[in-house]
């Protein structure tokens, strides 16, 4: 937090903080336009070793594409740090994504974001949100458990 600043408030730190459930659980049941409208306008989803998605109608194909691929994602999200910035907020946490299948459970990521949150008329939103996986792509859908019938 630079000098010029101003200190987040209670209120502030829990919407910017509720954010993140918020797009956890909308990415999760496929509510992909609620999804995208946690971002502005032109709002930016960047993942390390890919081209960014921005605007609200491409973040919601993004997730729409993304519940074809892996049906039964679930993300945890933990350890968020939220701090003023210029201009709004920035924010941090890990996150895990997993799926859930019929017999098995698998990694789909593990990784951190790294966000920029700005306040609108309709409340915070996400500016941009950069991930950065922790895991090789060679471990993307391993499977982690198995369910013996």
């Amino acid at each position: 937090m630079t000098p010029t600043t101003s200190p987040l408030t209670t209120e502030q730190r829990q919407e910017i903080t509720d954010l993140y459930a918020r797009y956890s659980h909308a990415f999760d049941e496929c509510r992909a336009d609620e999804l995208a409208a946690l971002f502005t306008e032109d709002g930016v989803f960047a993942r390390e070793g890919a081209a960014p998605v921005a605007g609200r109608e491409s973040l919601a194909a993004l997730v729409r594409a993304a519940a074809e691929r892996a049906p039964g994602m679930r993300h945890v999200v933990s350890n968020v740090l939220v701090e003023a910035a210029a201009g709004g907020a920035v924010g941090r946490a890990y996150v895990v994504a997993l799926v859930v299948g019929d017999t098995d459970l698998r990694l789909a990521t593990f990784g951190r974001y790294d966000d920029e949150f700005v306040p609108t008329p309709e409340g915070w939103r996400l500016r941009v949100r950069r991930f950065t996986p922790f895991v090789p792509a060679v471990l993307a859908n391993a499977v982690l458990a198995v369910t013996v019938p």
